[in-house]
């Protein structure tokens, strides 16, 4: 599923509202999307980690040592003020939005990632 202008437009403004009002918050999960962005884990698989939800399988490239330092931060992430702020936009999008909503925390353009089927 591709998102459209509207939604990816919702969902910016949700992302730039929580980076506004928690700057922590939205600092911890830069750094978590960034991390995993450099390990090669997918989006929606990060979401799962997030909301604890299991929908996309573990990857299997990564070493268990590696993915627990992914898992450590996620948690540290879960216990930041403000988190279910964060939670809440995952659960409103269903995942199906997980990597434009991570492209956007990373610094994507909205146009860019309106119905981007490379990301996705």
């Amino acid at each position: 599923m591709y998102a459209n202008k509207d939604t990816i437009q919702a969902i910016q403004t949700a992302l730039d509202r929580i980076r506004m009002d928690d700057p922590e918050l939205y600092g911890r999960i830069e750094h978590v999307t960034s991390f995993a962005r450099q390990l090669q884990v997918k989006y929606r698989y990060l979401a799962d980690l997030i909301t604890e939800e299991d929908r996309e399988p573990e990857p299997k490239f990564i070493k268990a040592s590696v993915l627990a330092l992914l898992v450590d931060e996620v948690e540290k992430l879960r216990r930041t003020p403000g988190f279910e702020k964060f939670q809440q936009l995952l659960a409103q999008n269903r995942h199906d939005n997980a990597p434009e909503i991570f492209m956007l925390i990373l610094g994507a353009r909205t146009e860019t990632v309106v119905n981007n089927a490379i990301i996705s």
